[in-house]
């Protein structure tokens, strides 16, 4: 399929992906208007280690607590932290429906991410900083983190008070020292010496302490799980996302729409368009008629003879002119006129193809061999009365006598007549090639309207008797198996078929076929109006 063919059917089917699109969103939207909204509260936890030096340098600290932040993630949805959590919130559901609302997952390493959801915010909000508290209190670590930290607390405050002696015992030996510088007094002087020495050791002493207890501090590798950040109460809903929402819906709505459109195009096997008659058939289109719009009476089908300046007028002529090159011969020329099936517009094709052909100044005579449903005396107004049945009666009137003279000079129409019991012996008589033998010399074309070519074999029996056939389509209703056994039927008795007519093409379709130009009226200025554009000829037939 080419590009073009795809901007057709989107063309073709955009009213449904637009229905669809708009019914999908539509009701999207008026369905989460409905759903209670859902908040959703984060905090976050870290898994870390406290030493600044390793003991076991074979062990990497990061790694150490990326691995317990991963076993904390699993823990935290575990029925000793739920429960925990339901009694500490005084929860008044059964504490395994917490299960359905908190989610935790390890991020960046050290990190895990604690979400609980709920339609209460504030509600959501509580419940993820307990589980954060239960989590840390029910941790494999927490007792080992507790006796670090009050060991830490211990060691700190010893620390804190060995460093103030320090400081002390540090001014006390300044002190001493000048005094010893000043002293003259030998045994003074030994004394200031020895409390000096007494002062030195113990500021000595202090300092090994200090260092050993710092060491302490250093050495020890100790994870610990803390709340890095605790959960704020949502201010806006998580579900339902409504922009999202309808947005989804309007793109499912039109990807089924698409989908519901291919399918229908794959299915349809009608002919739609040139296209579809060169690839179904492999015959060209001689013509492309528009549906004939406001006929009120047979005769508003006749638009080549009240309306000849109109569009579809204009498409007659073309299909005129096409059919002059197609190998059609003049000025002893005889065309049927048929279709596949009845309601596709043959009768209407033949009389309007009729009225054209002899506007451009040629005899032609219009017969009516539809012997089954006549319809040509109905569009030109005339009785059957008296027609092509009365030829075969005994007291047969002339042929001169059963033509009907019309408004256009070199038009006659020959009618029906009184419907016969057996018209395909009558259509394949010798009495019926005598008379389109007196015709073809009477006229420069006869055109037959025949009946259906799928319903009786009247068609095939004329086809054979002329200078060929033109088949008519109803443009997507005529289905493409039954076009070809049309064509196939025709070809089987020798009737030489021209081409095929596109008739009663909708504006969209014929949009195609037809563009602007000029033309002008008797009572209206020039104006511009639409026609239908020549489709390319069949090759012309060598001279022999």
């Amino acid at each position: 399929m080419e590009l073009r063919q795809y901007f057709a059917l989107f063309r073709k089917w955009a009213w449904l992906v637009i229905l669809l699109g708009a019914l999908s969103a539509g009701s999207s939207y008026l369905y989460s208007l409905q759903i209670r909204p859902i908040y959703r509260a984060d905090t976050t936890v870290l898994v870390g280690q406290t030493t600044a030096q390793n003991q076991n340098p074979y062990i990497d600290p990061v790694q150490s607590a990326t691995n317990f932040a991963n076993a904390y993630s699993l823990l935290a949805t575990q029925p000793a932290v739920l429960q925990a959590t339901a009694e500490a919130i005084q929860w008044q559901q059964p504490w395994q429906n917490l299960y359905f609302k908190v989610t935790a997952k390890a991020s960046g390493g050290q990190l895990i991410q604690i979400s609980v959801t709920d339609l209460d915010p504030q509600q959501a909000q509580t419940i993820a900083n307990e589980i954060a508290r239960q989590l840390i209190l029910k941790g494999p670590i927490s007792a080992q983190q507790k006796q670090t930290e009050d060991q830490r607390e211990f060691v700190t405050a010893q620390l804190t008070q060995i460093k103030s002696q320090v400081e002390t015992a540090q001014k006390s030996l300044t002190n001493l020292t000048n005094q010893a510088a000043l002293e003259n007094d030998p045994l003074k002087l030994n004394d200031l010496n020895a409390r000096i020495a007494i002062l030195q050791s113990k500021i000595a002493d202090a300092q090994r302490n200090y260092a050993s207890l710092s060491q302490i501090l250093l050495t020890g590798s100790n994870l610990f799980v803390t709340v890095l950040a605790p959960a704020q109460e949502p201010r806006t809903p998580i579900s339902p996302n409504i922009p999202q929402n309808v947005l989804f819906a309007l793109i499912a709505g039109a990807v089924l729409a698409g989908g519901v459109a291919f399918l229908l195009e794959y299915l349809d096997d009608t002919i739609k368009d040139a296209d579809d008659v060169q690839r179904v058939m492999g015959i060209s289109m001689l013509g492309a008629i528009m549906r004939i719009t406001g006929v009120r009476q047979p005769p508003d089908n006749l638009v080549t003879a009240k309306h000849p300046r109109s569009p579809i007028a204009e498409a007659y002529r073309v299909l005129r002119t096409n059919l002059r090159f197609s190998g059609i011969e003049n000025p002893t020329g005889a065309l049927v006129v048929t279709s596949a099936s009845p309601g596709e517009g043959k009768t209407t094709t033949a009389a309007n193809l009729a009225v054209t052909i002899a506007q451009g100044g040629r005899r032609v005579i219009l017969l009516d061999t539809d012997l089954h449903r006549p319809m040509v005396g109905k569009l030109f107004g005339f009785s059957n009365d008296v027609g092509v049945s009365s030829l075969f009666l005994d007291d047969a009137p002339t042929l001169d006598s059963v033509m009907q003279a019309t408004e256009i000079p070199t038009l006659r129409v020959i009618t029906s007549g009184p419907l016969p019991p057996n018209p395909a012996e009558m259509l394949d008589s010798q009495l019926m090639k005598q008379i389109m033998h007196e015709l073809r010399a009477q006229s420069d074309m006869v055109i037959l309207d025949s009946p259906p070519t799928l319903a009786v074999a009247d068609a095939s029996i004329l086809g054979a008797q002329c200078s060929g056939a033109v088949l008519v389509i109803d443009a997507g209703r005529t289905r493409s198996d039954a076009s070809r056994r049309a064509l196939q039927t025709l070809k089987q008795t020798g009737a030489k078929v021209f081409g095929v007519v596109l008739n009663k093409l909708s504006t969209r379709r014929a949009s195609g076929y037809y563009h602007y130009y000029y033309y002008s009226h008797k009572d209206k200025p020039v104006e511009k109006s639409r026609a239908v554009e020549v489709a390319p000829p069949a090759p012309r037939r060598r001279n022999k």
